[in-house]
């Protein structure tokens, strides 16, 4: 058994006996949950949630002021008409989705640097396939952002549970034990947070063709979105496609019935949304 499995099982039987534990979502976000389980509590009590909290609370400003959220240009300078614009259920689902990425703080190099690309990764996932859900109109494109943006978020998880373990060898076996763990981990932790069954089941199968695989459409977005990615020329860590498949063969873009006028569409939007994007979210 090679040294990056073994830390693999190490790893894995941490969280079995709960040695190890899944990073905890930040008391804003807690709050904002309980609110949006409440009928009788709107924007303005999530407003209130979150205004202590600078990076929330900008985030939230950014995205509603964004393109992607806000296409007709009103400015917003209300966090709770941000909240209005962006709805509170999204506000909750943006606000888990950037927690890991946001929240978790390493001090090994390598650690974040890993951590850096899957943000970096995880955006662009999430920009494509909401250009694609638009397109092809089968998804939510919301709901098809989100997805991507959590898709990967086991990379997080793994590095926040190991972070000694994994410092503790070299870069390429760290990438191998984070590549071994992240889909298990990142159902785990999405599952931990109370997210939506379809978010935990996509990070636990996305980039895997298998007989039971799950028949949700927010997966084969979300694959198809990162072989869009891989095909304009980002390098990915983890999942990555053989060069030169057509689009019509790749499985995923024929379930969804994308078409290379489908990818010509998103590739023309893609680069300006990702960079509005990065900047929103800081």
């Amino acid at each position: 058994m090679t040294i990056q499995h073994e830390l693999a099982v190490m790893i894995r039987k941490k969280f079995n006996s709960g040695e190890a534990k899944l990073p905890l979502l930040p008391e804003a976000v807690i709050k904002v949950q309980r609110i949006a389980k409440d009928e009788s509590k709107g924007a303005a009590d999530i407003a209130k949630a979150i205004g202590d909290d600078p990076t929330f609370s900008t985030t939230v400003m950014r995205l509603a002021n964004s393109a992607q959220f806000n296409p007709r240009g009103h400015d917003i300078r209300s966090l709770q008409v941000a909240v209005q614009r962006l709805g509170g259920r999204k506000v909750l689902q943006l606000m888990i989705a950037l927690s890991a990425k946001v929240h978790i703080k390493v001090k090994n190099r390598d650690l974040q640097e890993i951590l850096r690309r899957s943000a970096e990764h995880s955006l662009m996932v999430a920009c494509a396939a909401q250009h694609l859900a638009k397109l092809i109109g089968s998804a939510d494109p919301d709901e098809a952002f989100l997805a991507g943006m959590v898709h990967d978020i086991g990379i997080a998880a793994v590095i926040s549970a190991a972070e000694k373990e994994l410092s503790e060898i070299d870069h390429e076996s760290q990438l191998d034990a984070i590549c071994t763990l992240h889909r298990e981990m990142g159902g785990r932790l999405l599952s931990y947070w109370n997210m939506p069954d379809v978010f935990s089941t996509l990070a636990s199968h996305h980039g895997i063709e298998s007989d039971d695989r799950p028949n949700e459409r927010l997966i084969d977005y979300v694959d198809a979105a990162d072989f869009l990615i891989q095909r304009g020329g980002h390098s990915v860590m983890f999942d990555s496609l053989a060069e030169g498949i057509e689009v019509s063969l790749y499985p995923p873009m024929s379930r969804l019935g994308a078409t290379e006028i489908h990818v010509a569409a998103v590739e023309v939007e893609l680069e300006d949304s990702i960079k509005e994007m990065q900047q929103a979210i800081g």
